[in-house]
């Protein structure tokens, strides 16, 4: 599948669900923006956490917190969550995220070009 047909699945099933990202003025919008924001930081916050337990585990004798194998498919799933808000925060920006991506890429491969061997 498509990122563009990921994005538009989750959109779709989050209007079914009352979660629009289809607002009528820029004050909706911009609240909705917020709203989504927090949850974006939220799950980067968990992802974060999870980490942080897999480093205290391999860095602090007698901790017990997983190993990164162990933590692996909870840190996927909160990557999958911070992807559902991008999703959402580029929607209600009428952007198109595959085109981001790309436009972002040549950017960073002209500023980067120097790194490379």
């Amino acid at each position: 599948m498509q990122l563009s047909e990921l994005i538009k699945s989750q959109i779709d099933a989050d209007e079914r669900r009352g979660f629009s990202v289809n607002l009528a003025s820029d004050i909706e919008r911009h609240d909705q923006l917020m709203r989504d924001l927090v949850g974006l930081v939220s799950e980067v916050g968990e992802f974060a956490d999870s980490l942080k337990k897999v480093g205290l585990a391999v860095s602090t004798p007698g901790y017990q917190g997983p190993s990164l194998s162990d933590a692996t498919p909870q840190l996927r799933s909160e990557l999958a969550d911070v992807s559902i808000y991008v999703f959402r925060l580029i929607t209600i920006l009428d952007g198109d995220l595959e085109n981001e991506i790309v436009r972002k890429m040549k950017i960073n491969s002209e500023r980067y070009q120097y790194l490379e061997r």
